[in-house]
């Protein structure tokens, strides 16, 4: 038994490839008009921390950075009126303490009173005392807002 082969019933290997690039090379003008839009960050999170801080206390929470970015912290209320210290640092190991790198004394208030650069990672921010907490304590407020 012979087998019959036809050229025209199946295309050589080189005519093939000859019409594969052909193909391509058509597809591949400069007068491409798609764009690439780079991927847009993750959002900020703002985190709210409201409690009952002692005289002589802290008031603080960890959050993580998911990226890197700014940090800003707020000390938006406290109950009574009185000037505390804010800070923002680095989450000890076991989360259970917060090591200040940047503080300020300040009063309640609307906008942000400390901003920080960082890169991902585990961080803390919160408020102390100053020696001004009376014996009741006072009603903080901190809002933290991270990348």
């Amino acid at each position: 038994m012979r087998a019959v082969e036809s050229s025209r019933a199946h295309p050589s290997w080189p005519a093939f490839v000859l019409l594969a690039l052909v193909t391509a090379a058509a597809s591949c003008g400069s007068d491409n008009t798609s764009t690439t839009t780079p991927s847009t960050p993750a959002g900020t999170t703002t985190e709210t921390l409201t409690g009952l801080m002692a005289p002589q206390g802290t008031a603080t929470r960890t959050f993580t950075a998911s990226q890197p970015g700014t940090v800003t912290v707020q000390l938006s209320k406290t109950d009574p009126a009185l000037t505390l210290g804010l800070g923002i640092g680095i989450s000890g190991a076991t989360g259970a303490s917060c090591l200040f790198t940047q503080t300020v004394n300040t009063t309640a208030g609307a906008a942000p009173q400390l901003t920080a650069t960082v890169d991902p990672g585990s961080y803390c921010a919160g408020a102390y005392d100053l020696g001004t907490v009376g014996q009741n304590g006072v009603i903080v407020t901190v809002t933290v807002t991270h990348p």
